[in-house]
Formats: C-alpha cells, sequence, structure tokens
C-alpha cells in the first residue's frame, strides 16, 4: 500500500513538473452506498460466562446471530489524476487517485433470540433482541485506471460537452479507522454482560460473573485490502461559463469489488466490502 500511495504521489507530481502535454488533475468527491458480502457477512458472537465463587468455572454460554444485513453511506474525496498512456493515441488514458474512502454498512437483529444451552441464562437472556450493529471503515485507497475516452471529432472540442470514458483496474487500500455501534436490544445485551452479577439471580452474595467475548470477524479488519474497481462517466466544460479556471467538471459512477477476506480474528472472516458512488470531480 506504501508503493502504491508512494507511486500515485510520483506520478501526479512527476507528470506536472514536466509539463505532460494532456495530464489533468483535480480533487473529487462520491458519494453513494456500500456493504458487506461473503460466507461470514452476517454478524455472530458468543459470550463465554464464567462463575467466580469459591473457584472459577465456566458458567455457559450465549451465541447471538443477526438476522440480515443493510447498506449504509459511502463517500469519497481526494485527489485525482490521468494522462494519456500512449502519444499518438488520445483514447486510453492512465490514471490514479489518493483519496479517503468511507465505508459503512447495518447488521440487523430483527426478532433474534441468543442461543444457550443454560437454562438460567435462557430465563435472563430469553427476549427476543432488535437492534443492530453499524460499521464504519475509513480507507486510503490508491486504484491505478486505465480509461478508454470517446474521441470527439474536431468541432465538438470545443463545445461543453467532452465524452464519455469508461475504466477499470485494481485498487489498494489502506484501513486508518474502524468502528463498530451498537444500537436498540443489541445495545443493551452488552450492558446486561456488562452487569452479569445483578442480572443473573443468585442469593449467594459472595458469587459473581464475568464473561469473555468471542471476536468476530467484523469487530477487526486488516489493515490492507484490494479491489477492482470499474465504471464510466462523462466530462463537461464550460458549466458555469465565467471563464475561470479550467470550469471543467468529470461525474463518473464507480462500483468497488473486494477481492480479500477482511476478517483478522480468526473466526469467521470471509467477508469483502462493495460500494457504488456517484462522483464528481473538478480539474484544476
Amino acid at each position: 500500500m506504501i508503493r502504491a500511495l508512494l507511486v500515485a504521489l510520483l506520478l501526479m507530481s512527476s507528470l506536472s513538473f514536466l509539463g505532460a502535454a494532456d495530464f489533468n488533475w483535480g480533487i473529487k468527491y462520491g458519494i453513494g452506498l456500500s456493504s458487506i458480502h461473503g460466507a461470514n457477512s452476517d454478524y455472530e458472537t458468543s459470550f463465554d460466562i464464567q462463575e467466580h465463587a469459591a473457584s472459577v468455572s465456566d458458567y455457559g454460554n450465549i451465541q447471538v446471530h443477526s438476522s440480515d444485513k443493510d447498506y449504509g453511506l459511502s463517500q469519497n474525496a481526494g485527489l485525482y489524476a490521468s494522462t494519456r498512456l500512449f502519444h499518438k493515441t488520445s483514447s486510453i488514458r492512465m490514471g490514479t487517485e489518493v483519496v479517503w474512502h468511507r465505508y459503512v454498512f447495518n447488521q440487523h437483529f430483527d426478532d433474534s433470540v441468543p442461543n444457550t444451552s443454560n437454562p438460567i441464562l435462557a430465563a435472563a437472556f430469553g427476549d427476543t433482541l432488535g437492534g443492530r450493529i453499524e460499521t464504519t471503515v475509513d480507507y486510503i485507497t490508491v486504484p491505478l485506471l486505465i480509461s478508454f475516452n470517446q474521441v470527439l471529432p474536431e468541432e465538438q472540442e470545443q463545445q461543453q460537452y467532452q465524452g464519455a470514458f469508461i475504466y477499470a483496474g485494481p485498487s489498494f487500500s489502506y484501513l486508518i479507522y474502524q468502528s463498530l455501534q451498537s444500537y436498540g436490544g443489541f445495545n443493551s445485551l452488552e450492558e446486561s454482560m456488562d452487569d452479569l452479577t445483578n442480572v443473573i439471580s443468585n442469593p449467594d452474595p459472595s458469587v459473581s460473573y464475568s464473561y469473555t467475548r468471542k471476536e468476530n470477524g467484523c469487530d477487526k479488519l486488516k489493515d490492507f485490502k484490494t479491489d477492482l474497481v470499474f465504471g464510466t462517466g462523462f466530462a463537461l466544460k464550460d458549466l458555469f461559463g465565467f471563464g475561470l479556471g479550467t470550469d471543467e467538471f468529470v461525474f463518473d459512477l464507480r462500483f468497488t469489488i473486494g477481492l480479500d477476506n477482511l476478517g483478522d480474528s480468526g473466526w469467521r472472516n470471509a467477508f469483502n466490502l462493495r460500494s457504488i458512488l456517484l462522483s464528481a470531480g473538478c480539474r484544476l
């Protein structure tokens, strides 16, 4: 990832410094939807409960499984750059970006029932959960893209519409932030686990309870991931007619499909992330 980032920055700066005749660069922002996919895209976790009396012993286990998953808001923002790949061919371009990319996805617990073989735990935690877990993941992303651009006739080059394009390529990302926020019934379950001694009825005041939670793959993601990126778009110039700067904008619809299993917990790691983004870029 560090190498890809350095290559992208070096490509941008060197082309600009050398004054490449067909070098474009600018800023961009995209917004859309993201989701989780794969064999372990649901959320399952277990709480192993210990009883503390004269000695510590296993008291039981509670397993919880999500019932559904849902989309969340995805965004990206950063710099883009591209140049003609072949000197005599204007329709094929090479591009790169350095962007912040946020994924958000939700895992729901509608009518989910905690599973346990201990009758006392079943009585204490027998209610259906409801609620959800919302996961937010931020990456620094560097895609390396090849685009195929519409070649305009000479008289069209001075018009507002500057042609359409399609593109594809790999993308390399480094994880910079991750958070999980629980809501509703699942949050109440977590609070009850933190207060086990009062939740489990035991007349002996010398007995207390604690728990350990089995880490799901969604709780901890790998630092690096690789994606396949492809999309389509078009360019416009003189959009506002102010005559200031380049007044050139690029709009595109992008799909990002994860190629790696992202979990890093040792359990239920087989999942990846996907997103669809509608982006606008301003050439500088």
